[in-house]
């Protein structure tokens, strides 16, 4: 005889069972809605408009991730003028150009970004309808395969823009959105400040006062177990300390140069290239950089010809389709400018605006000139301030726009840099053969005739 109670208690057991994966599943799900729900209403890269929330976004938003910032909010449809390129191309704002009249420019330059970023930004752009000029901020040094790492965050931008799902999902969209929050309501939302969503949690150093106390010396000297710090006291190891007292030597590369200068071997383009003489005392920041960032861009730098060939698609691509390809050398300091053919790249800093040339118009910044010897007009030894940025647009400007009207409010513009458009405005000439350079005043243009 069967034992009807047992089989009535395995079918509630399967019962329970049963409820108990339907409660995870509903969990689960709840759980995964989350940042779906926050995301679709916060919409920290403004993906849609649906919500409005009245946060002010733009600072915070695009400063996390550049590329999805300005991927989202790209007018495809009427784009006539495209910036691309680093931090310097990325201050020729949006607003300068528009002011003058430019209205259908958009700016695509990221903070920090490499020859990678470029290239996929490119293929992002030029199906535009409307493209007609492409303007790309360019430098040597990001011609190095190792610069910044290789990053490449514009693929990421392009797959979240394209996959809405995978955007309002994603937990770092919602990251941003916390901030957002707290920024605009840190009063109300205190808790909001102690929510940690790094993957690597915050470390905190020590007292340094007490590195040095009596008590750690005690310990060293006990062969007593402490903190990994306490090794780098003088007591635990007197050997390893550099030596003291050792007079300053002269710099390997001015013995072995002597008065070798590279501008010698250029011929006809040494003109192009005084010795730059300048002795000042440097703010902090800005000699900080001289010394530590020259020496990062400049001591191991190679050219990648992969990046080479990344231009000469971009050039061979505008050339088919009749659009205006212009390169923008940005300005640097004079004493960084010192610091590249200290380590030995003057020739191939010259040799790059030439190849430049043979792909498109070049506006050229960063030489000997009163802007780059006036630090007034940078905020640091790379980046130029708002001042100098508005003069920089328009001059490009003028070289980019047909319309009378723009073009003559730019000229009316015009301060202290003035590039040699018109005759008028060329301070000196250098040729040869299809190569020409024209000097104006704190700007060159450099040009390849191919007829």
């Amino acid at each position: 005889m069967r034992d009807k109670s047992k089989k009535h208690t395995s079918k509630s057991g399967l019962s329970k069972r049963a409820v108990f994966y339907c409660l995870v599943v509903l969990a689960t799900f709840l759980v995964g809605m989350g940042p779906i729900v926050f995301n679709f209403i916060i919409d920290p890269y403004e993906m849609n408009a649906f919500v409005k929330t009245g946060l002010v976004k733009e600072k915070i938003s695009e400063k996390a991730h550049y590329p999805l910032w300005k991927v989202t909010h790209f007018p495809y449809d009427t784009s006539e003028v495209v910036i691309l390129g680093d931090s310097r191309a990325r201050a020729m704002k949006n607003k300068y150009w528009h002011e003058l009249g430019l209205s259908k420019t958009y700016n695509f330059a990221y903070g920090g970004t490499t020859m990678l970023e470029i290239y996929d930004t490119f293929h992002f752009v030029k199906n535009s309808k409307n493209l007609k000029t492409l303007v790309v901020g360019i430098q040597l040094r990001s011609f190095d395969p190792d610069h910044k790492g290789r990053m490449n965050r514009v693929p990421e931008a392009i797959r979240l823009y394209d996959n809405p799902l995978q955007y309002y999902s994603n937990w770092f969209v919602s990251g941003i959105g916390l901030k957002l929050l707290d920024k605009a309501y840190s009063a109300e939302l205190q808790w909001l400040a102690e929510l940690n969503f790094d993957v690597i949690p915050k470390v905190y150093a020590g007292d340094a006062a007490a590195l040095g106390s009596e008590k750690v010396v005690e310990r060293v000297r006990k062969k007593v177990p402490g903190k990994l710090i306490d090794l780098l006291e003088p007591v635990a190891c007197k050997s390893c300390l550099l030596p003291q007292d050792i007079p300053a030597q002269q710099h390997p590369s001015s013995v072995l140069v002597g008065d070798y200068y590279f501008a010698s071997d250029l011929g006809i383009w040494r003109g192009l290239w005084p010795r730059i003489i300048v002795d000042r005392t440097l703010p902090h920041k800005y000699s900080k950089q001289i010394v530590n960032n020259a020496k990062s861009d400049w001591r191991s730098f190679h050219f990648s010809e992969t990046f080479w060939s990344y231009l000469v698609e971009i050039s061979d691509w505008c050339n088919a389709r009749d659009i205006k390809l212009v390169f923008v050398i940005p300005p640097t300091i004079v004493e960084m400018q010192n610091r590249l053919v200290e380590f030995g790249h003057g020739t191939l800093n010259h040799e790059f605006r030439e190849g430049l040339a043979e792909l498109g118009e070049v506006v050229d910044f960063d030489f000997d000139n009163p802007v780059t010897r006036d630090l007034g007009r940078f905020k640091d030894a790379y980046h130029f301030n708002s001042k100098t940025s508005k003069l920089i647009v328009g001059e490009i400007t003028q070289l980019v726009s047909q319309d009378e009207a723009v073009v003559s409010l730019a000229r009316k513009r015009r301060q202290d840099i003035i590039c040699p458009l018109l005759e008028q405005d060329v301070t000196a000439k250098y040729y040869n053969g299809s190569m020409e350079v024209l000097e104006g005043k704190s700007c060159r243009i450099w040009r390849t005739s191919h007829e």
